[in-house]
């Protein structure tokens, strides 16, 4: 299980995450939820940012972040994969605490050879896919993958 602390993404007040998206939810049943994360190396650390959103049918969304900066990992593939770890662990957790299952992990992987993201796609695919949940990536995954890029910056 893991649990990190989640902020909201217009005041930046902590929440207390499976509680918060309970409330949220209510008894809706066009809420969809996505889970992403982005990495970026900054000087001497790494910066990972996992997001939840509600996606509230034609009435918007709501964004939940959590940042985590770490010392740098310089290894392309292991800072790739934490990605993967991240996003699977929140959406765990999430389950485990009782809210419906993320409807897609949004992946911030390339399709195509030439990026280097390219690289973990697969296992990152086999993986989200192995523990019951739908992935998407580039170009197909813009929910929670650019919500996380935006705030990773």
């Amino acid at each position: 299980m893991m649990k990190a602390t989640y902020k909201r993404l217009g005041d930046h007040r902590k929440v207390d995450l499976i509680p918060y998206i309970k409330e949220c939810i209510g008894d809706r049943k066009d809420v969809k939820l996505y889970v992403g994360t982005d990495s970026q190396n900054m000087g001497s650390f790494t910066q990972y940012a996992t997001v939840v959103v509600l996606h509230f049918g034609n009435s918007g969304g709501h964004v939940l972040y959590s940042k985590e900066r770490l010392p740098i990992v310089r290894d392309a593939f292991t800072r790739l994969w934490r990605e993967v770890e991240l996003s699977l662990g929140i959406a765990e957790y999430m389950r485990e605490g009782g809210l419906p299952r993320v409807d897609y992990i949004d992946l911030d992987f390339n399709p195509d050879p030439k990026y280097r993201s390219n690289m973990v796609l697969r296992s990152a695919l086999g993986y989200v896919e192995s523990m019951g949940y739908s992935a998407r990536c580039k170009p197909n995954a813009p929910m929670a993958s650019s919500v996380a890029d935006a705030i990773c910056h």
